[in-house]
């Protein structure tokens, strides 16, 4: 079964927000993150709006995430980013 945009935004603001409020994460949750960005972005009924433009951004934090030595730190030095982000898609409406 495949996850509709609803379900795919709300997996990634729960991934998002986990990691905002604990600091912390593991490599699978940033690897899951870039998956559902780039199913995201693949989708041609997301619309070109202030949502469809962070995508980068979090695709970009995931993959770095995954491969980062430091996770702890690089979810840390994105933490304004991963706020911003958390709002945007909770104004999204889907």
């Amino acid at each position: 079964m495949s996850l509709n945009i609803n379900n795919q935004l709300d997996l990634l603001h729960d991934l998002l927000s986990l990691h905002a409020e604990e600091c912390c994460g593991s490599t699978s949750e940033c690897e899951q993150i870039s998956r559902i960005i780039r199913s995201l972005q693949k989708n041609p009924s997301l619309p070109n709006n202030e949502l469809s433009q962070i995508l980068e951004g979090i695709d970009q934090y995931g993959s770095q995430g995954a491969t980062s030595t430091n996770l702890d730190d690089h979810i840390t030095s994105y933490q304004s980013d991963i706020e911003q982000w958390l709002q945007v898609i909770k104004d999204s409406n889907y």
